[in-house]
């Protein structure tokens, strides 16, 4: 894996004739699986490089120690926002880098590149939390150096079917089949520390709705809706009525699978809190944590009165900012699409609802007794 990102990363630092790298870190959910890529595609470009923390005024100093562990390198620790530790950033990075160095500023989205660059130039750039505002490599001049802002999406799309697996250097279907299989379970086991948090504070909330006569709806869009759906079923399945609301409309599933359709439709979100009173629990998904109606969706419902959790793979976005508690995979990193991702959510669901059942003390007996058909007289074909 290192070697399909270096190899897309080598290429863009010959197009840009990079001479060295600040790697970003946002310090609050850093992302370690792809942030590990990055470090070894500057290594292996034997790049000079300084690795900044950012967002260190939302975590404490273990934490922050256990992030220097987990990438074996001293994290410079910063908050670009209260302007922590920032004091000799300037000077540092003009001492590490000599005059005519062009400097690129690396990390996935939501780490704090573009923050960076406005810092050191003083200049106003676009800047916020919602992942993929950089979509192109963008050069300022600062100090007789260059400074470039890079997009925070590790992909190669010259590789073979880069979309959720890597199947470089494999050529037999038995080995994509291995392959694929494993990526996945690693995707689901490397997300049990960072969501084991979060899942117990989801399962708090959703009992007390329960308990307390509330409902459940979830929400998603593309893969995440079918994950949404998922979850209903296999809820109704232990006697508890989860409504299901997405973008996935009948006929227009494969399209919004692919594309995110009515991903920017405030109707829609406006629509899925329309089920919801004061007490309720909404759950939203969203892989990116990005996406609009379902982020809106959760802002809306906190305004009602209503508890939102959120399954996410990243936390300091829009949908993490409107959650009350946030269940958080690790399962990157991969290609554009959400595979090992969507896998490794659509678990968290099933743990939630199995949780649930077994803390209400559910048997296999009752169950089996919400899956049997209850079938009632209905009137003959034809007669209106």
């Amino acid at each position: 894996m290192s070697t399909r990102v270096s190899k897309k990363m080598i290429t863009s630092f010959e197009s840009l004739n990079a001479s060295g790298a600040i790697l970003m870190i946002n310090a609050f959910d850093p992302q370690i699986p792809t942030t590990k890529i990055f470090l070894e595609a500057i290594h292996q470009n034997g790049l000079p490089h300084v690795v900044i923390g950012n967002k260190i005024d939302l975590v404490n100093a273990e934490e922050l120690a256990e992030l220097e562990k987990e990438l074996t390198c001293s994290v410079l620790p910063m908050s670009l926002l209260t302007n922590e530790n920032t004091q000799g950033l300037k000077e540092l990075i003009k001492n590490l880098f000599p005059e005519n160095s062009r400097i690129s500023v690396l990390g996935i989205f939501n780490t704090g590149k573009t923050s960076l660059i406005a810092h050191l130039t003083g200049r106003q750039l676009k800047i916020s939390n919602m992942p993929g505002t950089t979509l192109e490599f963008e050069e300022y001049e600062w100090e007789n150096r260059v400074l470039i802002d890079s997009i925070g999406q590790l992909i190669d799309v010259n590789r073979p079917f880069m979309v959720g697996y890597d199947f470089t250097d494999l050529d037999q279907p038995d080995q994509m089949f291995e392959h694929a299989l494993r990526l996945e379970a690693e995707g689901i086991l490397s997300s049990i520390r960072s969501a084991k948090a979060g899942f117990l504070g989801a399962l708090e909330l959703l009992a007390d709705c329960i308990d307390n006569g509330g409902k459940i709806v979830v929400t998603g869009a593309g893969a995440s809706a079918l994950v949404a759906e998922e979850i209903a079923g296999q809820f109704y399945e232990t006697g508890v009525t989860c409504l299901p609301v997405t973008n996935n409309l009948s006929q227009a599933n494969p399209v919004s699978f692919a594309k995110g359709t009515a991903e920017e439709e405030g109707g829609l979100s406006r629509y899925v809190v329309s089920f919801m009173n004061p007490g309720d629990v909404l759950i939203g998904i969203s892989a990116s944590g990005g996406t609009g109606f379902v982020y809106e969706a959760m802002r809306l419902a906190r305004k009602k009165g209503a508890k939102t959790i959120a399954i996410t793979e990243n936390r300091h976005t829009p949908l993490g900012e409107h959650s009350d508690v946030i269940i958080k995979s690790s399962a990157k990193p991969e290609g554009p699409s959400s595979t090992r991702v969507q896998t490794a959510h659509l678990c968290m669901g099933h743990a939630l609802v199995c949780t649930l059942a077994a803390m209400r003390g559910l048997t296999g007996e009752d169950s089996i007794n919400f899956m049997m058909p209850e079938r009632i007289a209905t009137k003959k074909m034809g007669i209106k």
